[in-house]
């Protein structure tokens, strides 16, 4: 992902025509053109706020940045696999957020889902030696309980 971000950043900031110390200043707060090379050789992820105001300097959606390949999965998607989530008032509420959703931003969107999936996947561990094999919820866990026994 770090690879795929900073080629983005640079054809984006080689196609608006400007160098990395014009990008820099141009950073709301300002920043490091190093940091913009690191950025752009893959070697540095940007955190979510940094790339945010590397957009607006650029004038480009945030999902920019993220996997556009995403789209076309998400549109094949037959409707009755969206029924459990769109259930009760949080279902509403996403399908309210999704109607208002940029279509630019759908990429980011997607990523963000599948890094909470990955999170999910990996929120419980087993407790070594406990006898029991209790299971230990992670903050991503809906109703987790974190109470001492």
């Amino acid at each position: 992902m770090k690879v795929e971000i900073g080629n983005r950043l640079k054809r984006l900031r080689l196609e608006k025509g400007f160098t990395q110390k014009e990008l820099a200043i141009r950073v709301k707060g300002g920043l490091d053109y190093t940091y913009i090379g690191k950025i752009e050789r893959g070697e540095q992820l940007p955190s979510l706020k940094i790339l945010i105001k590397i957009s607006e300097a650029l004038s480009v959606p945030l999902g920019y940045f993220f996997r556009d390949e995403a789209l076309p999965a998400l549109q094949k998607l037959p409707a009755h696999e969206f029924k459990p989530l769109v259930k009760g008032v949080k279902g509403r509420k996403l399908l309210t957020a999704i109607e208002s959703l940029h279509e630019d931003d759908i990429p980011l969107l997607i990523e963000i889902i599948r890094l909470l999936n990955r999170h999910r996947n990996a929120a419980k561990v087993k407790l070594p030696d406990t006898g029991g094999g209790e299971d230990v919820p992670m903050a991503a866990e809906e109703g987790a309980s974190y109470k001492k026994e």
